[in-house]
């Protein structure tokens, strides 16, 4: 990864002054949410992200050769305003999130794209709530999105069909022979 001059600048300034840009996209492609942790709305790459809900940002951690570790984010949700989306629809939508960095001698967000890193871009995962009752109160809805390795963990069962086949590609032919009747059957795999 190239990192550009300005963002290169930023780095070398102690302390580094950032922000992050969560963006989550729905199956149709339009932008569900554009959040950031900035304390002003900021435009990058045409798109407005605004401030205040995200709470917290764990930020996934790189400790082993082959990372797993997830990206969780915390949006605060007082009202419920955003509830039925998340149980019902948030899961698989798209995440990116991008860390951005400030200027470092005019301290103003820099918004050119080639200026920010992504650093995640995957789907979610899961979403939970968390609603603490003491003194004040808060609601807090807990995402996590899918680890970029997550399929090297997959250790459920894979069930095929001939029609679940053909829907993916009409040209497959790997199970037309799965109901051959209960006789041993000589399978030959791959490709033609």
């Amino acid at each position: 990864m190239i990192l550009s001059a300005n963002v290169q600048l930023a780095l070398m300034t102690k302390p580094t002054d950032y922000f992050h840009c969560i963006r989550v996209v729905d199956a149709a492609g339009s932008t569900w949410k554009a959040l950031t942790t900035l304390y002003h709305e900021v435009t990058i790459d045409g798109i407005l992200y605004t401030p205040g809900a995200i709470v917290q940002v764990d930020n996934p951690k790189m400790n082993t050769t082959v990372d797993r570790e997830q990206f969780k984010f915390t949006l605060s949700d007082p009202s419920f305003y955003d509830a039925a989306t998340m149980e019902t629809n948030l899961t698989g939508y798209s995440a990116q999130v991008r860390l951005c960095f400030l200027d470092a001698t005019t301290k103003l967000p820099l918004t050119a794209i080639e200026d920010t890193v992504l650093i995640y871009k995957g789907s979610v995962d899961n979403v939970s709530y968390s609603i603490r009752t003491e003194e004040m109160g808060e609601v807090l809805a807990n995402i996590v999105c899918a680890s970029p390795m997550s399929d090297l963990d997959l250790k459920k069962g894979l069930y095929l069909s001939r029609e679940s086949t053909r829907n993916r590609n009409p040209e497959d032919s790997s199970c037309d022979t799965i109901y051959g009747g209960s006789g041993i059957l000589q399978l030959k795999w791959g490709k033609k």
